[in-house]
């Protein structure tokens, strides 16, 4: 490695036509010179001869002795000089196409966060010299994406390759005779950007245990602040509330609503109080009791999820060998699309009660029906719910079909994942400690069951009050 660094041009000698380089007569004049450079030692190549190559521009001879300075302390500790030429969206891609160890769901996210945000906005900036104002001012544009500018201010570069790049959805497989679409119009929210961030910060920080970047860029940025999404109960008054606000809206038609208007209009998000409700156990009773007097064909589906608190893809991809209906346990292996849970403590043996199980008893007569008439056009699927061809039931369709259920049997509107909620929150009613209810949700850590899936129902807590009051010994008996 040269002892200092130096400057060079682009001249060239006009009767060789080589370049001048270092000897340039006018590389004293300001601005006429490429930068710094200097040239350190790599490897010898296959034939043994000496390579030297150049590493630069610098804008100042200090920033290049600097520079000069961290590669030779990298190689006296035996690790590789840092790699000028690799940009932060080619190493993104690869990053992404690397992660063979995820689910396949997961690595879809990973794809989305790097083609549609990191790439468009930081791809073009080179590797070793991302900093954290760089990833900063990215996140600032994800903060204006679908929100009106001030009268007078422009989109700033980032934000228009953002922009460009959500202009077509290009992920998703087309089904026949439908048109592209752009992406959602909303906001994004600060949750999201967090999730989107998570790629990078993960990536940045496997770029810096293989020796890519001296340090992690993302350890100086701020993101911005994540309300946490707690869920609320259905209570009487906000139930009263709800019903309110939907006869208002549907008033506003002037006529009488068709049957899925007025389940639109039921669904409306902007007429609950919260994104997260759950019902109240009377709701669920309810809710279990009009399936059951309506003969719905799916309801040990639907009961199944209500009391023990599956995931839509845990309970899709049920199989029978790991049900034990006798011993009154199902094993959770795999979701719906074969892979396994979203964690390793999602594999787990879930304990089913009483109606569970004899709604279990009642659908397998019904899907041995289905297979005795379907005879060898039945697949040998092994899956607890099927159609009545033996298909797999299909995700989106199963959380519809609870949409309409919910709506007819004249509950509050939940989602289905919110049954998820209200199962944690039964087993709280019930007096069950916060680790056995996180082992039944297939949570790896019970802090998150507490804080974002249990709730206290009205009337529980209101009981516990009333037990520790009734400890401060008064010397006059209080009337409620």
């Amino acid at each position: 490695m040269t002892a200092r660094p130096y400057q060079r041009c682009s001249c060239r000698d006009p009767q060789t036509g080589r370049p001048l380089g270092r000897k340039c007569p006018k590389l004293g004049a300001k601005g006429h010179a490429l930068g710094w450079f200097y040239r350190r030692e790599a490897p010898r190549g296959p034939d043994g001869r000496r390579h030297q190559p150049e590493e630069g521009p610098f804008r100042t001879r200090k920033a290049a002795e600097e520079h000069q300075a961290v590669t030779l302390a990298r190689q006296a500790g035996g690790v590789r000089a840092l790699d000028r030429s690799l940009k932060t969206g080619a190493y993104l891609a690869d990053f992404a196409a690397g992660k063979i160890d995820v689910k396949p769901s997961t690595h879809a996210a990973i794809r989305e966060a790097v083609d549609l945000y990191w790439s468009p906005a930081l791809g073009h900036i080179r590797l070793i010299d991302l900093r954290d104002r760089h990833i900063s001012e990215a996140i600032r544009a994800m903060m204006q994406i679908n929100v009106p500018l001030p009268h007078g201010e422009e989109s700033g570069d980032v934000l228009k390759r953002l922009l460009a790049a959500r202009a077509d959805d290009e992920r998703r497989e087309l089904a026949p005779g439908e048109r592209r679409h752009k992406k959602s119009p909303k906001p994004l929210s600060p949750a999201r950007i967090r999730r989107v961030y998570a790629v990078l910060h993960g990536a940045l920080e496997a770029a810096r245990r293989s020796g890519k970047i001296a340090s992690n860029p993302c350890d100086g940025v701020v993101l911005p602040r994540a309300q946490k999404v707690r869920p609320l109960p259905w209570s009487a008054e906000r139930e009263a509330a709800f019903r309110r606000a939907l006869a208002r809206s549907t008033a506003a038609a002037g006529r009488e609503l068709k049957a899925d208007e007025r389940q639109r209009a039921w669904a409306n998000p902007r007429l609950r109080p919260g994104p997260v409700m759950v019902w109240l156990p009377a709701h669920t009773g309810r809710f279990l009791d009009y399936l059951d007097e309506t003969g719905e064909r799916l309801s040990a589906l639907f009961a199944l999820t209500a009391y023990c608190g599956l995931r839509r893809g845990e309970v899709l991809g049920l199989h029978w060998p790991d049900v034990d209906i006798d011993q009154a346990v199902a094993f959770v292996r795999e979701t719906g699309g074969s892979d396994a849970p979203k964690t390793d403590a999602g594999v787990r043996a879930v304990p089913l009660p009483v109606p569970v199980v004899a709604a279990l008893r009642a659908w397998r007569k019904v899907q041995a029906a289905d297979q005795l008439a379907w005879g060898r056009d039945w697949p040998e699927t092994g899956l607890v719910f099927t159609r009545e061809d033996g298909t797999p039931v299909a995700a989106q369709w199963t959380s519809n079909r609870f949409e309409t259920l919910a709506f007819r049997s004249g509950n509050p509107p939940v989602r289905f994942h919110d049954l998820r909620h209200g199962a944690a929150s039964l087993a709280k009613a019930a007096g069950l400690d916060s680790k056995f209810i996180s082992a039944l949700l297939g949570h790896s850590r019970t802090s998150f069951t507490d804080s974002t899936y249990v709730l206290l129902f009205p009337e529980v807590a209101a009981a516990a009050i009333e037990t520790a009051a009734a400890v401060v010994p008064r010397a006059v008996a209080t009337e409620k």
